[in-house]
This record gives structure tokens, sequence and C-alpha cells, in this order.
């Protein structure tokens, strides 16, 4: 985590969450919940929840803010009673905010991965930490041992007993593969014993460089496997994510039956 930009991301929500209060244009606000979402899927993504960023952005910043819109088709969007120096101050608000994000999405767009790419931090892995390549460290690799630097410093970035990781202790293996090592680290799981790809420890020369898998490699390499389901998405979503899937329906239900309820003319639906 980079205490400046968590830093920054909390003041934004406080301000965002203040700004929706305080504006009395009904499209302003929902913008304004749609930056706060946005900015929410960046805090998730600090804390190392890249599922749970994604999630947020689609759902928070994108279906929701798309549906509270259509929603205000049946609304008044300013008060009857608003003066006119409150209108102009609340459209002030909203442009600013979209111009804001505007400039967000576009800072985002420009570093974004190509659609589909197998090898993109989503999918794949993502960047945790270098160290310099020493031979002492690369022949204890090579002897299928973690240096101790390396355990330290994933101790260190929060993967822990302390919040729930696997550390590396004698759980692990260290398998050669391509420009580099893969960490195999035995998860103790009730039904999945067998050893899962946890870390990459790819060899550039002068530094090591440690990256953390993401949960799409397992899904991938080990979904049939596991779960006796050849479409990866399908056994993401029903089998390793059931419970997830099954509250996330029930949350989008309930929105959508309040929804109705908010929109609806009597004797009409």
């Amino acid at each position: 985590m980079i205490v400046p930009i968590d830093l920054l991301l909390l003041l934004f929500l406080i301000l965002a969450a203040v700004g929706v209060v305080i504006v009395r244009d009904l499209l302003s606000a929902v913008i304004i919940l749609g930056a706060y979402s946005f900015i929410m899927a960046n805090v998730w993504l600090q804390l190392n929840s890249p599922d749970v960023a994604f999630t947020e952005a689609a759902v928070g910043a994108g279906t929701s803010t798309a549906l509270m819109i259509a929603a205000l088709t049946r609304f008044r969007r300013r008060d009857r009673y608003e003066k006119n120096s409150e209108k102009k101050i609340s459209s002030a608000v909203g442009l600013t905010t979209i111009l804001l994000l505007a400039l967000i999405f576009s800072y985002a767009v420009s570093d974004a991965p190509a659609f589909g790419d197998p090898n993109s931090p989503p999918n794949r892995y993502i960047s945790i930490f270098s160290v310099k390549a020493t031979e002492e460290h690369i022949e204890k690799l090579n002897s299928g041992k973690v240096p101790e630097e390396i355990k330290e410093k994933i101790h260190s970035f929060g993967f822990n007993r302390n919040n729930n990781f696997q550390e590396l202790d004698e759980n692990y293996v260290v398998l050669p593969a391509e420009d580099g090592w893969d960490i195999l680290v035995k998860t103790y799981e009730l039904y999945y014993h067998d050893p899962i790809k946890l870390y990459f420890i790819k060899n550039s020369g002068e530094e090591l460089e440690v990256y953390r898998y993401n949960w799409p490699v397992r899904v991938l390499e080990r979904t049939k496997e596991e779960t006796e389901i050849l479409n990866a998405v399908t056994s993401g979503l029903a089998d390793y994510r059931g419970y997830d899937t099954m509250y996330e329906e029930t949350v989008i239900f309930t929105a959508a039956v309040c929804v109705i309820l908010l929109i609806r003319r009597r004797g009409k639906l």
C-alpha cells in the first residue's frame, strides 16, 4: 500500500459522500456516487483485492449508475423550491465531477492491458516487489528453497497468517519455470490437498521480481481436475465462488425490486 495515495483516495471518498448529501440536483448526486464507486474500486485494488475492484467498477460505477440515471427519467431532477444560485452550484459540482472522472478514466485506459491478454495482471499475476539477484539467491531457488529475504518481504507485504494467507514455511515447492521459478504452496483446504501456484519469481538479470498469481490462474489450470466442469467461467462463478455469486444475485434482485417499488405507477405495474 502507498500511504499518500491511500490518504488521497480516502479524502476523495469523504468529499464525495458529503457532496452527495449537499447537492440538490439528483443527476449530480448520481454522478458523484458513480465517481465514489470508481475511487472505491481503486481502494480495493490497493488492498490487494483486484476481483472486488473489478466488481465495484463494473457494478458500482457502471451498472448502478446507469440504472439510477434511468430511474431519474421518472423523477424531477431538482427540488421545485431550489433557488437559481443553488442550481448553478449543483451544476458546477456535477460538471467538475464529470471532468475529473473523465480524466481518471483517460489515465487508466492508457495503461490498460490488451483485451483478452492471458498474461495481463488481472488474468495472471501482479508484481509485489523485487530484490537484487545474488548468486546465493539463485542457488537456493535452484535447490528448491526460497531465500529468507524474499520470505520476509512477502510476510511484510501482508501475505501472512494474520491476514489469512498461507506462509512460506515448509509447506511449499519450488519448480523451474520459463524465466524463473514457480512457488507452489499447500493450502490445507478441505477438499483440495495439492499445492497450488501462489508466487512466481522472475529472474530479470540484475533483479529477482516477485509476483503473486491471481485466482484465474488456478481456475484455468485446475477447473477440470477440481470441479469436473469444462468451462472455466461456469466453474468460477458456480463452484469456486458459488456463495459469492448467490449473494451477489440476491443483492441485484433486491435492488431491482426496490427500483420497481420506487418508480411504479399505481395500477400500471
